[in-house]
């Protein structure tokens, strides 16, 4: 059925346990017939044995109160005519005296207690006639002398149990068919399971041997069932996700580093040649612009290694209850003076009693992006607006202006890494500021909007925000 692939499924875990659960129900199934033999055939007979000592008893006290030749008499009207149930009255030499039995049988012979014979019946028509052997159970009386009867005697009363033991060898059979089918059964179900479970686990096999072999673009293969396996596929393609996309951000890196590096470099390079070649320049200008073009290079190293620290979870690991409007005063008033020195009104509108699940140090540097990308690129605008609202189930921290704003087609790429919309790339900045923000999203797990501002039309502005989850709110005890 399952061809070459048997040695392999007997040795998965699904054969294993589903093996296991076979022999543990093979084996209730077993204890449940012994259970039924005991309960139903072992209090037969019992009750069978009862009744054949109860019937010696009475015999006895024939014997007692009578004699033998009474005896003698009720067991020979006792026994006329009668196929299944036996009697025989002896002497104590052994010589019948009643009974519709020709001999003592040889398993009576010094049995104490119950005890079974086999014996041949003849069955059939008198031309058809034949011998048919049978079981039956018997039990043996010896009577004692009595003083005022003589001699003593013996007496064997049994019962054909044939029917008893037929229906009980059919029991047993069925308990032991039972067993073995439900053994055959769990091992057939074991192999079905195993080899549903080796398809999908060879599936998994194949990506990840595709992927190893460089195509990251492949993915696992769900079906839809949404059982174990089918979560640790999308847990799976979720990760080869982040890595893919973590991969494309290093590519981008290394491109973007290269192009926004290479430019102050060659500045650097130029300016030190020149003051070489030129002692009597003025070296203290050449310094200072070698500071400058350096300090952008360090703001860029900086900006990568926040990214890549809060990405690889060390951020995501300190969350507290963050109180949002009191976080975004506090900025307010640190960026103002700048704010009122490039021309806008930095406001503040929040909804009291709001706190997020975050780091308030991260949630403060992904506000301070947001700030300085309103300021830097909002031109033409006068207004900026720090808000925290209620935004569904969450709490919305957002940066807004009333500048330009941001096209929509455009949207999405401007948290990628080195992105900057303009294409000559001559207003500082290294295209960072917005990844960090994403990068602090993913963090806890906020979700990034963006949205018009407060202006309209050409004028339109942006408003960039995220929805962290809601803080716990702190219950005051009672006394």
């Amino acid at each position: 059925m399952f061809g070459l692939r048997i040695p392999r499924l007997l040795r998965t875990v699904a054969f294993r346990y589903a093996l296991v659960y076979a022999l543990l129900f093979s084996t209730a199934v077993a204890g449940l017939g012994i259970f039924t033999y005991l309960s139903s055939f072992g209090a037969v007979a019992r009750e069978a044995d009862r009744a054949l000592e109860s019937e010696i008893n009475s015999y006895r006290t024939i014997f007692l109160n009578r004699g033998l030749n009474d005896l003698r008499i009720a067991v020979a009207k006792q026994s006329q005519g009668l196929e299944d149930q036996f009697y025989l009255l002896v002497s104590p030499e052994g010589r019948v005296i009643a009974g519709n039995l020709t001999g003592v049988p040889e398993a009576a012979v010094g049995a104490e207690g119950a005890f079974e014979f086999v014996y041949e019946r003849y069955i059939g028509e008198a031309d058809e006639r034949r011998a048919e052997r049978r079981t039956a159970r018997g039990v043996w009386a010896r009577f004692p002398d009595a003083p005022r009867y003589a001699p003593a005697a013996a007496l064997l009363i049994a019962r054909d149990i044939g029917e008893r033991e037929d229906l009980r060898a059919r029991l047993r059979d069925s308990v032991i068919y039972a067993s073995v089918a439900t053994a055959v059964l769990g091992m057939i179900v074991g192999l079905v399971f195993s080899r549903s479970l080796l398809r999908k686990v060879d599936a998994i096999n194949a990506t990840a041997a595709e992927i190893r072999s460089g195509d990251l673009a492949s993915r696992v293969a769900t079906v839809g069932d949404g059982d174990e396996l089918d979560r640790l596929a999308e847990n799976i393609n979720g990760m080869l996700d982040q890595i893919e996309r973590l991969m494309t951000g290093m590519r981008q890196v290394s491109d973007n580093v290269a192009h926004d590096l290479r430019s102050p470099l060659t500045r650097i390079r130029s300016r030190l040649e020149g003051a070489l070649s030129h002692p009597e320049a003025e070296m203290c200008d050449v310094v200072k612009d070698t500071i400058d073009d350096v300090d952008r290079m360090l703001g860029v190293f900086n900006a990568l290694l926040a990214i890549a620290r809060i990405e690889s979870g060390e951020g995501g690991r300190d969350v507290e209850n963050v109180d949002a409007p009191a976080a975004l005063e506090e900025l307010a008033e640190l960026y103002e003076p700048a704010a009122r020195e490039a021309g806008f009104a930095l406001t503040v509108s929040a909804e009291r009693g709001l706190t997020t699940r975050a780091s308030r140090t991260l949630l403060s540097q992904a506000v301070s992006n947001l700030i300085d990308n309103a300021l830097k690129y909002a031109e033409g605008g006068t207004r900026i607006i720090l808000s925290v609202e209620k935004r569904g189930e969450g709490v919305l921290v957002a940066v807004a202006d009333d500048g330009p704003g941001v096209p929509e087609a455009e949207r999405k790429r401007i948290f990628d890494r080195f992105v900057r919309l303009e294409s000559s790339r001559t207003s500082p900045g290294s295209g960072l500021g917005l990844s960090l923000v994403a990068a602090i999203a993913r963090a806890y797990e906020a979700r990034v909007e963006i949205e018009d501002g407060l202006g309209s039309g050409a004028q339109r502005g942006v408003k960039i925000g995220l929805v962290f989850r809601p803080g716990r709110v702190d219950r005051p005890r009672t006394q």
